[in-house]
């Protein structure tokens, strides 16, 4: 099975789950990605696993079609339909034989965008696009209004080898942020909130926030809140370690891959209903607390966590580390590979 990746920037997840899926019986796998995004400085990876793997930065179009082509690819995965160089590709992939599945992560919200694309897939995305592979639910709604009625699930997973070590310290009496330091993460509404559980609580745990990004500044200098620069993958199962909570407030995140990171690391996790990997992850009142993305709802929840005892904080975890063991990336690998097969075969 020769598979052709045309994909977005690389991260430790992405490459992890590529790689699982090439370790697969009979399958060849040439990758095409985008740079990396600068808020998110990763090392570099090992690509090895793939027959050839090119950034996608100053090459000629020609060159890189004749690549792919070249490769005879009996299916191409697509990072999304905006790559418009990606489409041309496919397209042509396509007239040769190749199934063409893309992926995307937005969730259905009726917007304007979205229902001018439900009217022109017919003429734009069904000629090129076979099915879809988006992460859960609430993308596979949208996948419905394109047309598409049964989507593949499960886009990301995140590096379940990351935290095969992983143990949970209900003792450290620390909440946890992680994530890209911007409006859409929530940040400003945890610094208030926590500031405002700081008050009422007599003692309160402290906030870790690790990351990057404009709002940085407005992190420092704050009583019991620490912060850190990013962290690569590979060491974020010690950063878990010495954490009792994980704390995401997004007003607006298709997925939250790290929400399935904290609770492979065992976490109690507070998150905004607006996180689409709540859905899998997170049972609220069992191993943490959905809470609408404003400051009176997080506020309670941080209190409701530090008022936990040792045995209340531990079956938490438990809850946690078992929803989070339900998806790995061998999971990830086996249903991808058979429903990948299965397209082929049907083709």
């Amino acid at each position: 099975m020769n598979i052709l990746i045309l994909w977005a920037s690389l991260a430790d997840y992405t490459v992890a789950c590529f790689r699982q899926l090439a370790n697969k019986p009979n399958v060849n796998m040439m990758l095409v990605f985008q740079s990396v995004n600068g808020i998110a400085p990763f090392d570099n990876f090992d690509l090895s696993f793939c027959q050839d793997a090119l950034e996608d930065k100053n090459i000629n179009f020609k060159f890189l079609s004749l690549k792919c082509f070249d490769f005879h690819p009996d299916l191409v995965l697509m990072a999304s339909w905006n790559y418009k160089h990606y489409m041309k590709i496919s397209k042509r992939c396509k007239e040769d034989g190749s199934v063409i599945i893309s992926s995307f992560d937005n969730q259905w919200k009726s917007s304007i965008r979205q229902n001018v694309a439900r009217l022109i897939s017919p003429i734009y995305l069904k000629p090129v696009i076979d099915n879809f592979l988006v992460p859960g639910d609430r993308q596979a709604q949208l996948s419905y209004h394109l047309g598409y009625k049964q989507p593949f699930y499960g886009l990301y997973c995140a590096n379940s080898n990351n935290f095969n070590n992983a143990r949970y310290n209900s003792y450290a009496k620390k909440f946890l942020f992680i994530g890209r330091l911007i409006e859409q993460k929530g940040l400003r509404i945890l610094l208030e909130s926590y500031e405002k559980y700081r008050n009422i609580v007599s003692d309160p745990w402290e906030l870790y926030i690790v990351g990057e990004g404009p709002l940085k500044i407005n992190c420092q200098n704050r009583d019991g809140v620490s912060v850190k620069s990013f962290v690569q993958p590979s060491l974020l199962c010690g950063l878990f370690s010495v954490s009792s909570c994980f704390v995401l407030p997004s007003l607006h995140e298709n997925w939250g891959l790290v929400i399935h990171e904290a609770a492979l690391a065992g976490l109690p996790i507070i998150s905004s209903s607006q996180c689409g990997a709540t859905t899998w992850f997170l049972r609220d009142g069992k191993n943490g607390y959905l809470v609408e993305p404003e400051i009176s709802n997080l506020t309670n929840a941080l209190i409701k966590i530090s008022n936990k005892s040792i045995a209340e904080l531990e079956r938490m975890s438990d809850i946690s580390k078992t929803l989070g063991n339900l998806w790995t990336l061998d999971n990830w690998a086996d249903i991808v590979y058979e429903n990948f097969q299965n397209s082929i075969a049907n083709h």
